[in-house]
């Protein structure tokens, strides 16, 4: 019992959150108790330490009420959840906050996101509240900056949920314009590839500023639409290395403003590029959380930080 105790102590230590948002779902995390380490079972976690008797430190209540209050506790973390996942401004947010580092990542190097958010979510929530359990000395041996990037991976999976349950068409769009979307989300990555390796973001950064938005925004054609500008207008420096043709890229080109004269911009959401560079950016700060998890506890962690967080 005092281990378990110590372990919610330090989760609920507020020198050790980095922001409200990731302060809110570790208390979120936490209301339903302890989570059982490796090899140990939920009753383990609750029960009295020997010579303990049962329910000290809580007033004794009468049957009913007893009852009561228990009812009430267990519903408490349901209501928590449900209000997190209800405020849109908050889910924005915390959306808007991830999102903006993932679309800094280099194309070549985002991956197809094909999982159940929610399972996704559910997996790192364990795996964090188990890694973390001695927060002091994981920041003595571990640099602030990743020690925080591990911890707020709950916040993350919540930005991948909001990606794929949320950013959504508010009507399903005519079939031209899904086949259109098709077209640019399966081309897009590969030319934003492209001119990342012939036009580095340090020499046109105006132009990579404004793709990063479109991409944050669920607003494939702008993207498009604005960096095989970029390439079209420089083709003579390219036109020899470049694995794209001049037709293709005038085709894309044509596709993106068509779009963007013809819709507005909730009937052209997609989000498939920006959710796949959540899920990127998850898995990278993923793998420093399985690290530790081996340092911690070997063998043993891949009980509560699995290998795999999704289907590949």
């Amino acid at each position: 019992m005092t281990r378990a105790r110590d372990d919610l102590e330090a989760l609920r230590d507020p020198a050790l959150r980095s922001t409200p948002l990731e302060a809110e779902s570790t208390a979120q995390s936490t209301t339903s108790g302890p989570v059982p380490g490796p090899g140990e079972t939920m009753q383990d976690a609750a029960a009295p330490s020997p010579g303990e008797p049962a329910g000290a430190g809580e007033p004794r209540q009468a049957g009913p009420e007893r009852a009561a209050a228990a009812s009430s506790a267990g519903a408490a973390p349901l209501q928590a959840d449900a209000r997190a996942r209800g405020d849109e401004s908050l889910d924005r947010e915390r959306y808007e906050r991830y999102a903006m580092p993932a679309s800094d990542l280099p194309a070549a190097n985002v991956q197809a996101f094909r999982g159940d958010a929610s399972g996704v979510l559910a997996i790192v929530r364990r795996a964090v509240q188990s890694v973390t359990r001695d927060p002091a000395r994981h920041r003595r041996r571990l640099p602030k900056s990743r020690f925080d990037a591990i911890r707020s991976l709950p916040e993350l999976a919540m930005a991948l949920d909001y990606a794929v349950t949320r950013m959504q068409p508010e009507s399903a769009p005519p079939p031209e314009v899904v086949e259109k979307l098709d077209l640019l989300y399966g081309v897009l990555r590969p030319t934003i590839a492209t001119a990342e390796v012939y036009f580095p973001r340090s020499i046109v950064p105006e132009t990579f500023g404004i793709v990063r938005r479109a991409l944050v925004a669920g607003d494939p054609a702008s993207a498009t639409a604005t960096i095989t500008n970029l390439i079209l207008d420089r083709w003579s420096h390219v036109q020899s290395r470049i694995p794209i043709t001049r037709e293709e890229l005038t085709q894309l080109n044509s596709t993106a403003k068509w779009l963007l004269s013809n819709t507005r911009p909730p009937e052209r959401l997609d989000s498939r590029d920006i959710r796949d560079r959540l899920w990127s950016l998850l898995r990278e700060r993923y793998e420093q959380l399985r690290a530790i998890a081996q340092e911690v506890s070997g063998d043993d962690s891949r009980e509560y930080a699995p290998e795999r967080l999704a289907a590949d």
